[in-house]
């Protein structure tokens, strides 16, 4: 871990002592000690070049730190853990924790145990992680092994294009309207939310018969966001919904949509009517869903009926252009995309602020 709190201290003390020390095992630990911190290493880096475990190099950087020479020469200091995990163990928890993407709560327990000999019960691992770690218990969002690892770079090439043409056009910031384009089938029978209930397997009433509806949106973070109900998905349905996108955004000059790869979305009529438009088509990276902001809207609605008694399909059009209205008037579902994708281009500025 980088960071203060893993720094080596008293510096002119351990050079001094590393230049007198004779003893091979003290002299090996200054040793580490002066050469972690200098070179600006990570702690797994330096632990990796004199060859010994993460959770020893840990150590002796925080005895050095705590007692100096007098602790680290204590042959007989002790090695175990305090009963309770204190604030530079939290540090060294959250440098071990980083080492991989996610975990489960008996992973994080066994680590605990593993590294700091303390046993703690699940429900004390998760306020650790999650009041004191500031942590988040999530369902990751699931990313296609077929992604291009340059995605946010080839999205970002051509967003930029894009703006560099309606910018050498002289066509302004304020006449440009820019969003998200995509469908989803939200059904009535999901049940994806987790609930606090004093019941260990609580019970929510629900219409098994099965019904979906074809759902069609633009996600405007500048402009006005449209959405409707489609009897299928082929180029006539996409073609007819630009159409709706412009009527709404009539004063536009340019509209910028960036939606995925879906066949009908690069039909050469779907191409053609956009152009006329003035409508400018932004096809994400393959496989780069996480990219497009609505998807978060989508699921924001999709939680909402999975937690509702859906009696109709008619009622469940309402509940999601009820969502829908509400959802896509917030600029948050796409504030991590504003700041990766429109910081750097001049014309978006204000809206990254």
């Amino acid at each position: 871990m980088k960071g203060e709190r893993l720094s080596v201290e008293r510096q002119a003390e351990l050079i001094e002592h590393l230049a007198e020390e004779r003893n091979m095992t003290i002299k090996f630990k200054l040793a580490f000690l002066k050469c972690f911190s200098p070179l600006g290493q990570d702690l797994e880096a330096a632990c990796h070049d004199f060859g010994i475990a993460v959770s020893t190099g840990y150590l002796w950087l925080r005895i050095w730190n705590d007692a100096g020479y007098a602790g680290i020469s204590d042959t007989g200091q002790r090695t175990g853990r305090p009963p309770r995990l204190d604030e530079w163990d939290l540090e060294f928890l959250t440098y071990l924790l980083k080492q991989q993407a996610t975990w489960t709560t008996a992973e994080v327990r066994e680590l605990i145990r593993r590294e700091f000999r303390v046993e703690y019960s699940p429900d004390q691992v998760i306020r650790i992680l999650r009041n004191r770690l500031e942590m988040h218990f999530s369902k990751p969002f699931p990313r296609d092994y077929r992604r291009p690892p340059d995605a946010e770079k080839q999205l970002k090439g051509k967003l930029h294009q894009v703006l560099t043409t309606l910018q050498e056009q002289q066509i302004g910031k304020d006449d440009i309207v820019l969003g998200f384009l995509d469908e989803t089938s939200p059904q009535n029978r999901a049940n994806t939310v987790r609930l606090w209930s004093f019941e260990k397997s609580p019970v929510v009433d629900k219409n098994t018969t099965h019904f979906k509806s074809n759902t069609i949106g633009f996600y405007a973070i500048q402009g006005v966001s449209v959405q409707t109900f489609l009897a299928n998905s082929k180029e006539d349905a996409i073609v007819d919904f630009l159409n709706q996108v412009k009527t709404a955004n009539a004063t536009a000059k340019a509209i910028v949509v960036v939606l995925d790869n879906y066949r009908s979305h690069w039909a050469a009529k779907v191409t053609e009517v956009a152009q006329k438009l003035g409508i400018y088509l932004i096809h994400l990276p393959p496989y780069s869903p996480d990219l497009n902001p609505i998807e978060y809207i989508w699921k924001s609605i999709k939680r909402i009926l999975s937690r509702e008694f859906v009696g109709s399909l008619d009622e469940m059009k309402r509940k999601i252009a009820d969502g829908w209205r509400v959802l896509s008037g917030s600029l948050g579902f796409a504030r991590h995309w504003i700041s990766e994708f429109l910081e750097t281009e001049p014309y978006y500025n204000d809206l990254c602020t």
